[in-house]
């Protein structure tokens, strides 16, 4: 199916790729969007649609992206700098997860190394992410950990981190409670 569709979309705008995302359906979903981003060569669109849009097809778009990175990880760094510069413009909150996952272990493997400037300006929207009274329990997980492992960077990082540690105290899961235990390691 998926090459039948890439034929009828072979000179696809941003309207058709929406559309697209927002026609699967099915377990392997995420792989499919990946296979059909990188046969169109349309990650750069699909970046666009995830920081851009509001609805289930910026999620789609995301989770494609993130499958990439996990399965092709040469092909999703040729669109690395575009998803750095992106990373800032994300509202959705489940693009919010995915994006925050791919920073970190872009962050552990060396494959985005900030300079003290960007390293600042990155810690400074994963807190406010964190401060977003609609945030997600995944979401605080990943800002949280960007956060600490920028914090070689940014000196206020860990004071930071110890701020919405306390900030969000009363309403913490059993899950969060260890991960801020580890974070504090």
């Amino acid at each position: 199916m998926i090459t039948f569709v890439c034929s009828i979309l072979a000179c696809m705008g941003s309207d058709e790729l929406k559309v697209f995302l927002m026609a699967l359906s099915g377990r392997d979903m995420k792989i499919r969007i990946a296979e059909f981003l990188q046969q169109e060569d349309c990650i750069a669109e699909a970046m666009d649609i995830a920081v851009g849009e509001s609805g289930s097809e910026a999620f789609r778009a995301a989770w494609g992206i993130s499958a990439i990175y996990e399965t092709n990880r040469l092909w999703f760094l040729r669109y690395k700098d575009k998803f750095v510069s992106d990373f800032c413009r994300v509202n959705h909150h489940g693009v919010r997860r995915e994006y925050g996952r791919i920073m970190l272990s872009m962050l552990k493997h060396k494959e985005y190394i900030p300079d003290r400037h960007s390293a600042e300006n990155l810690a400074e929207i994963v807190c406010s992410w964190s401060i977003d009274p609609k945030i997600t329990i995944s979401e605080k997980v990943w800002t949280f950990s960007i956060l600490k492992f920028l914090s070689r960077w940014v000196e206020w990082g860990e004071d930071m981190l110890q701020q919405l540690e306390a900030l969000c105290e009363t309403d913490m899961s059993p899950g969060m409670r260890a991960l801020m235990r580890r974070l504090r390691k």
